[in-house]
């Protein structure tokens, strides 16, 4: 591989480990002053994204799959609430 494709991998996967980053981001900033921009942040981010599994996919180059995988991943990342899994919930029995 020579330098100029090594530099557009390396690249290619800063921008997919900066838009998962974008996606946490929005979790963390729940309730505090930069939560819209966060959000901005990260809508771009899944923009940038959707636009390079495009790219991907219009070139064949075989990466469109790692792409639709990382916004997919970005959207559970900033739609979930992870912390609300560990809670208990009640029994859904019926009370006599």
């Amino acid at each position: 591989m020579d330098a100029p494709q090594l530099w557009l991998l390396l690249i290619w996967i800063a921008l997919h480990l900066a838009a998962l980053l974008a996606a946490f981001g929005t979790r963390i900033a729940i309730g505090s002053r930069i939560e819209s921009l966060a959000q901005f942040i990260c809508l771009v981010a899944m923009a940038l994204i959707g636009v390079l599994a495009w790219v991907a996919q219009q070139t064949q180059s075989g990466s469109w799959g790692l792409s639709a995988g990382t916004l997919m991943a970005m959207v559970l990342t900033a739609v979930v609430d992870f912390r609300r899994l560990h809670e208990h919930h009640p029994s859904t029995e019926p009370i006599l």
